[in-house]
């Protein structure tokens, strides 16, 4: 059975050597076998037509005239557009020191001089089935990626689309609940039913803006606006943002703050978002009548803000996954279902602010998040 037969197109093999009767015996060998063989008989012509043409396979003499086949053979692997073609080695020296050379060289096997034909040709056909394997499976990586972007790009059009409708519809249902409507009176159902619309625009606008953020930073492409930043200003703003949601879910929020609070250098609308999204999401599981703290402290040259509710408790085996893209929990009793990317959000945020974040809990007692950012972040 030949390459031929397994491989869709010819296969290009490059001989190197120097002496005219093993290049002509090799091109008959292997042409015979259904390749394309190209033959160079010094090390600098083998080079350039490797580097120009990259061939499926290079058997390389080790002794060449004007350099040997270790710098070529280190060459061709140095080079990232070539370094996945397989060398084989044609050799008469056989010492282990010879061997080792030749695999510091980056070759892939040896092949001894005189050589056995069957079993050149087997070594040869083994080494076309691997390279072939390894040009699919970079072509459909290839592809993937390609996928990947593309998927991304119609994910931020179809985000940026919605962004404007969905503004719409909250300033709306905002004008409404501070002005009312002409010549309507509003009732206290009305207004239940305005403020949880509202509620839902809001959540649709995180979510949003999750899904746009979370790709930004996983390619670092979102910049940090740094500057120094009062802990308890920013956190006493997150509460307030989140104060319609806690009266909707009949929810306590408490607030501590442990003095002397030293200022933090971070991006105050990301670190915003951030803890916005860990006290939201502590009240959605937490039972009407429970309460969620917001505490913030300097626990050395870091800058410390915990979230801790009395809801329902996350597993054990779930605190490293929580913070995952889309992690969706066990049981539904004690897991917290629906995660979405808000904290894969929080942990991107923050890690990229040198900071870390974690969670802490115990089921069917609450759950406690920890975010930690050193005081001075440096620009990346």
């Amino acid at each position: 059975m030949s390459p031929e037969t397994v491989l869709d197109a010819p296969p290009v093999v490059l001989v190197v050597d120097d002496e005219p009767f093993i290049l002509k015996n090799l091109e008959v060998l292997l042409s015979g076998n259904g390749c394309k063989v190209r033959t160079a008989a010094t090390g600098s012509a083998g080079l350039e037509i490797a580097m120009k043409e990259r061939p499926d396979v290079v058997l390389l003499d080790v002794m060449l005239p004007d350099t040997d086949g270790y710098e070529v053979c280190r060459k061709i692997k140095q080079e990232p557009a070539t370094r996945h073609i397989p060398v084989l080695l044609l050799t008469a020296l056989q010492d282990v020191f010879s061997k080792v050379k030749g695999l510091d060289a980056g070759a892939d096997d040896f092949v001894s001089k005189p050589f056995n034909e069957s079993e050149l040709r087997a070594r040869v056909w083994a080494f076309l089935r691997t390279k072939r394997l390894h040009d699919e499976l970079d072509n459909s990586y290839k592809r993937l990626k390609e996928l990947e972007e593309l998927r991304d790009s119609l994910t931020h059009m179809v985000m940026h689309d919605l962004v404007a409708p969905l503004t719409a519809i909250q300033v709306g249902v905002e004008a409404v609940l501070e002005k009312g409507a002409p010549g309507t009176p509003i009732t206290e159902s009305n207004i239940r039913m305005l403020r949880t619309a509202h509620e839902g625009c809001r959540r649709l606008m995180d979510m949003l803006r999750d899904v746009l953020s979370v790709s930004r930073l996983e390619e670092k492409k979102l910049p940090l606006a740094l500057e120094k930043v009062e802990m308890k200003p920013l956190v006493e703003t997150c509460v307030s943002i989140l104060e319609p949601t806690r009266l909707l879910g009949n929810v306590n929020i408490a607030t501590r703050f442990s003095e002397p609070l030293k200022t933090v250098v971070c991006d105050p609308s990301l670190m915003t978002r951030v803890v916005t999204n860990l006290i939201s999401n502590s009240l959605k599981f937490t039972e009407p009548g429970g309460t969620v703290t917001v505490s913030a402290a300097t626990e050395g040259k870091e800058a410390e803000v915990a979230v801790a509710d009395t809801g329902l408790g996350i597993p054990k085996e779930n605190l490293e996954k929580i913070f995952d893209k889309f992690f969706q929990g066990g049981e539904a009793q004690t897991a917290r279902k629906g995660q979405g990317l808000g904290l894969t959000f929080c942990r991107l945020a923050v890690e990229a602010h040198g900071g870390r974040i974690w969670a802490e809990s115990e089921p069917g007692k609450g759950s406690r998040f920890v975010l930690r950012l050193p005081l001075e972040t440096k620009a990346s």
